[in-house]
């Protein structure tokens, strides 16, 4: 099915079985994206962010995630202009990174976008559309169980992008979508990853906040171990495991955005922020403690 935007085109995918958790990652991301620029930056960079010990560290929220995703992306080996015939990017936010990727790698023909969202998508595709890049990006509305069913199997990706990704996602969509991406991904091609993860058994957490709510729908917690097996389990070679950010950096990432929600978004704010402000108080907790860290994954896809 094609939808059409204010600019731009997206498809939307439906599988074989609905995911009863999906309504409610949707309504994380329901409001007026002018809201979230106020909280975490005009270009909306939803990922944490680098900002290092030097004099040239960022001072904004933009320059941080922009230097935070460019730092994975030479961790993979990756650097601009390299030679990628494919990528994927598996919920791709308000088109951040897909915009960033399509100039990083100006010659790549095709980098497909994967999203559940509708606020999202619509905006991403106008995005797109004002940059003049369009024709190589395509933007499916599809669960990341169903990555399997996006079209066109050849040629296989040689990037696969999992940023903030994975947190929303049931053990069960994790595990179909590791599969499909599995099948789809070239031999030896990266799949860059950041995620905040558990570092002691779930049944030993204990949240700052009562866990009264499931906050901006990643109450599907996830630890390092289990994330690693998945990837094993289903053909991946991790090749680089850094806390990345450090868990100074994120708690400051966490600070700026706690700080720009009490400042720009009127009480009452709506859920999403609520829920946002006690997750970085929550999570700020756990990285100084260290039963959580931000981790960047470098996985590879073996033959």
């Amino acid at each position: 099915m094609k939808n059409h935007g204010t600019d731009g085109d997206w498809d939307v995918i439906t599988g074989h079985a609905d995911d009863p958790y999906q309504p409610r990652v949707e309504a994380v991301y329901e409001d007026d994206p002018a809201t979230w620029r106020a909280v975490i930056g005009e270009e909306l960079w939803f990922q944490f962010g680098l900002y290092d010990d030097a004099p040239s560290s960022p001072r904004t929220l933009d320059e941080a995630g922009e230097r935070y995703f460019d730092r994975q992306l030479d961790l993979a080996g990756l650097p601009p202009r390299a030679p990628l015939g494919r990528i994927l990017d598996v919920g791709f936010g308000w088109g951040t990174t897909l915009l960033h990727m399509a100039r990083r790698y100006p010659d790549c023909p095709r980098i497909d976008g994967v999203n559940i969202s509708g606020p999202q998508t619509r905006y991403t595709a106008d995005r797109l559309a004002r940059a003049g890049i369009a024709d190589r990006v395509r933007l499916y509305r599809c669960n990341a169980k169903d990555i399997e069913l996006i079209p066109d199997h050849d040629p296989p990706y040689d990037l696969v992008v999992l940023r903030g990704s994975i947190g929303h996602l049931t053990p069960a969509t994790l595990e179909a979508a590791t599969k499909a991406i599995s099948v789809r991904t070239a031999d030896h091609a990266p799949v860059v990853i950041s995620e905040t993860l558990f570092t002691i058994p779930l049944d030993a957490y204990r949240s700052a906040i009562p866990d009264e709510v499931d906050r901006l729908a990643c109450g599907n917690r996830k630890t390092l171990a289990y994330l690693m097996d998945v990837l094993e389990r289903n053909s991946f070679a991790v090749r680089d495991l850094q806390q990345l950010p450090s868990a100074r950096e994120a708690v400051r990432w966490l600070a700026a955005v706690r700080g720009r929600i009490e400042r720009h978004v009127a009480a009452p704010a709506p859920r999403p922020f609520e829920e946002l402000r006690d997750v970085a108080d929550n999570l700020s907790a756990a990285l100084r403690a260290g039963t959580a860290s931000v981790y960047s994954v470098i996985a590879r896809r073996l033959p």
